[in-house]
């Protein structure tokens, strides 16, 4: 005790001391805390080194015994191949009545881990149509997947059966066309020889010729009227498509021709035959062999502008190829009974349902009541030309006019003019030297979709007559 009370009696006397003493004491304290904790991160550390060599040991032995499953897998294998091999050789009956199957799949498993069944053709077809489990946007998809499908089968249909059309059509006529000109061989020997006893017995009679001209059916025109009795004639533009018979309906109306889309027996077809207008007419014989009507002034015939060049379809290059006129000017036009040329003079393009000033009826002039309105049909004709030719027109020519649709526009049709070949008149005389018509009277809604010069009606012209 008095110990006690004299260091505490020391302490009182010392505060200093005591201060000093305690901070000691918590320096000593940090200082082993900081040892501990030092110690307790340095273990730390040990022991997460020594995690991460354990883990990559266990990795190295994984793999090790991975790799020599591997190689005992494939030694296994190989010793098993080459057992067969030995045994297929060394017993070869064991293995001659096995027939090896092809083609075995194993069967695809299903979500749930069953085979898939194989869907039948028309489960499939099914599965196309909605159905009334199908959201509203998968019913709109095979909808909409449907109604392509048959659009597009319909164009196939569509595009197939013109083209079957297309090809029957084009045999058709070849047969035809071979049969024909086979026979104006026959029927040209046979009228050279009626000609030559003829003016054996135009040297005994005194009369010269006869009052009325005699007409006699052509050999090749007889067949043809044994296939449709109307048959008016043949038409061929030499070294083009246009080779073709020549239908007349006498039965139809404006807007409503039969031969527009039928062919020569009468069937439908797309591309249908070359006909002259009902109301021509044209070597028309009776009975006595005799024209039962005077013939038109102006026969007009009409054919389609076909893609593949058949029909009128070939008149388009009068229009856009320079050298296409001087290269075919002539049209061999034949009736039943006699056999013409042609020789074309203008073409120009017209507009079918024209209201305008521009307005040129030309199927309507057939016949013309006198020299005036059959000189002012040839010279509108050639305001309109696209080319200038040299061919002389003259009051009493017989004219035949080919009329087809064209591209200029939607009711644009490109018109031909030519006029029959004079008795002794060189067929090919001044068709050399045409030029571009500088001043066309094109139809007024041809300036909307093509840039041409406007019409100038007081610019020079040299008419007819």
């Amino acid at each position: 005790m008095q110990e006690e009370e004299k260091t505490a009696i020391e302490t009182l006397s010392n505060p200093m001391s005591l201060i000093s003493d305690q901070e000691d004491t918590i320096i000593v304290e940090d200082t082993e805390k900081e040892a501990k904790t030092e110690t307790a991160l340095t273990e730390s550390t040990e022991e997460k080194r020594s995690s991460e060599e354990k883990i990559m040991a266990i990795r190295s032995s994984l793999y090790q015994i991975s790799k020599e499953e591997e190689e005992e897998a494939v030694s296994l294998r190989v010793a098993w191949q080459i057992k067969q091999v030995k045994d297929k050789k060394e017993h070869p009956e064991k293995y001659s009545k096995l027939k090896p199957h092809k083609n075995v799949l194993k069967p695809s498993m299903s979500a749930r881990g069953h085979p898939k069944q194989k869907q039948s053709f028309g489960r499939r077809v099914l599965e196309i149509l909605p159905q009334a489990s199908d959201s509203t946007g998968e019913v709109v998809r095979k909808c909409v997947f449907i109604f392509s499908a048959i659009v597009f089968l319909a164009c196939i249909v569509i595009a197939l059966n013109y083209l079957i059309n297309l090809y029957r059509a084009d045999n058709l006529h070849e047969e035809l066309a071979s049969s024909y000109h086979a026979g104006v061989s026959q029927t040209t020997t046979i009228t050279s020889t009626e000609t030559a006893d003829s003016n054996d017995v135009e040297e005994i009679e005194t009369e010269t010729e006869a009052e009325e001209k005699i007409y006699k059916l052509l050999f090749n025109a007889a067949d043809l009227l044994e296939i449709n009795e109307e048959v008016a004639g043949w038409i061929t533009i030499p070294d083009t498509e246009v080779d073709y018979p020549i239908m007349q309906h006498l039965t139809d109306s404006e807007g409503d021709e039969y031969y527009l889309y039928r062919n020569i027996y009468g069937e439908k077809s797309n591309s249908g035959s070359i006909f002259l207008d009902y109301r021509c007419s044209f070597d028309q014989v009776g009975d006595d062999g005799t024209l039962a009507v005077e013939n038109s002034d102006n026969l007009i015939l009409y054919g389609h502008n076909m893609r593949d060049l058949s029909m009128f379809g070939s008149l388009k290059y009068y229009k856009s190829d320079a050298d296409y006129y001087e290269e075919h000017p002539i049209i061999e036009l034949n009736s039943n009974y006699e056999t013409y040329q042609y020789k074309i003079f203008a073409y120009f393009i017209a507009d079918a349902e024209d209201t305008t000033d521009t307005r040129f009826d030309y199927w309507n002039d057939i016949n013309f009541a006198n020299e005036t309105e059959f000189y002012d049909y040839v010279n509108e004709v050639k305001r309109r030309t696209i080319r200038i030719t040299n061919i002389d027109v003259e009051y009493g020519d017989q004219l035949l006019t080919l009329a087809t649709c064209n591209s200029a526009f939607d009711t644009a049709r490109l018109v031909i003019v030519a006029r029959r070949v004079r008795e002794g008149e060189d067929s090919y005389a001044h068709v050399a030297g045409s030029t571009i018509n500088q001043n066309i009277k094109w139809p007024n809604v041809y300036y909307l979709f093509n840039d041409a010069e406007e019409y100038d009606p007081d610019a020079a012209f040299a008419p007819y007559g």
